[in-house]
């Protein structure tokens, strides 16, 4: 079939807007008509070059839509579902799955790496016959998505998708980190640093477990005042004064039980090393450079400081992904208030400008 899609040709250079040929679902596959899709810092990533990806490739991971076929095999899902992409294919079988750490399912590496399918072949072709890679195995900057039926999440016929899409990404990555990855507990201290949409469900995520001192950190005013509204406790503007001091002088001289690092950078990696207390944890949320390195200070082992990555919130999606859409509906996690605007397709390219000044918490590709 022939669909519309935005296609990333180059690094630095901007998304053209193009016809493609998406091929039928395959073996365990479906086909999605995609309603919205997030635009979130890692598709930012890959398109300046931070993270790698093989070009020409459609982008987006952070997309909803509504299931139109279902290829051999697919018995859990039916034309009309309702479904939220996921990063995982959640396959069932590999070593991970049986240990319910559906974020680490082997066959991720194909369709986070190589940008395939899981059968290592791609569904997009230009209407030249050029080979178009999809970003996860979802390419939710397109009108329809093909994508293995593990990565597509059933969600209630009622559900707002225009809304809920950001579950697929930014929000199961950063309230799961809080909710799955550690277990904060009610009166924990917790500093999230970087307030984008991922650090702003991180915030929403440790104000539902129950931390009663949630102290943000981000230079833009727009983005605290949002945090306030998702759950901060307190604001610190990173550039006007000592993160350091503050956070310490905010929790009687400790420091908090956990400091997330949402914007994947190694300094502010280090930055929440420095944040935690005693047998305090820092959690690295946001993805750097994979060539670079995080230094820090050996004194805080002495006081059984730790350090952990979180990847895709700790989630196994069938059961994270309706729990938040129904934490949504409940008015327990906001959703709509993280959306800064709803943009058409070929508006991607301002968007994108936006997300590198560091305009705004999130972008809404809204198809019709």
């Amino acid at each position: 079939m022939r669909i519309t899609a935005a296609v990333l040709r180059e690094v630095g250079k901007p998304f053209q807007i193009e016809e493609l040929e998406l091929a039928p679902p395959q073996q365990n596959e479906v086909l999605v008509r995609t309603v919205a899709s997030g635009i979130c810092h890692s598709d930012y990533s890959i398109a300046h070059g931070v993270l790698r990806a093989p070009m020409p490739i459609v982008l987006g991971h952070e997309g909803a839509g509504i299931v139109e076929q279902v290829g051999p095999g697919v018995t859990h899902l039916k034309p009309g579902d309702k479904v939220i992409g996921s990063l995982t294919p959640s396959c069932g079988e590999c070593v991970m799955c049986k240990e319910h750490k559906h974020f680490m399912c082997v066959q991720m590496g194909a369709l986070l790496n190589n940008c395939t399918y899981i059968d290592g072949t791609t569904r997009h072709k230009t209407l030249d016959g050029e080979d178009v890679y999809a970003m996860c195995g979802l390419a939710s900057f397109g009108s329809h998505m093909v994508m293995p039926a593990g990565s597509a999440i059933k969600v209630p016929d009622d559900t707002a998708l225009e809304s809920t899409c950001l579950i697929g990404c930014g929000v199961t990555t950063g309230a799961g980190a809080a909710l799955n990855t550690v277990k904060i507990k009610a009166g924990d201290a917790v500093a999230v640093v970087g307030c984008g949409g991922v650090g702003l469900s991180i915030i929403q995520g440790a104000r539902i477990a129950g931390a009663t001192t949630i102290i943000a950190v981000d230079p833009m005013p727009e983005k605290r005042e949002l945090a306030k509204r998702m759950g901060a406790t307190h604001v610190v503007h990173p550039f006007e004064e000592n993160v350091q001091q503050t956070v310490r002088k905010l929790t009687g001289g400790l420091g908090v039980h956990f400091a997330f690092e949402a914007l994947g950078r190694v300094e502010t990696m280090e930055q929440c090393w420095g944040l935690i207390r005693p047998t305090g944890r820092a959690v690295i949320v946001g993805i750097a450079a994979l060539n670079q390195s995080v230094r820090l200070p050996a004194a805080g082992l002495l006081a059984e400081y730790e350090i952990q990555g979180s990847c895709y919130g700790s989630s196994s999606p069938a059961v994270d992904i309706p729990r938040f859409a129904a934490l949504y509906k409940q008015g327990d996690l906001l959703l709509d208030e993280m959306i800064t605007q709803r943009i058409g397709l070929h508006d991607i390219n301002r968007a994108f400008e936006e997300m590198g000044r560091g305009e705004g918490a999130r972008s809404v590709i809204m198809y019709g």
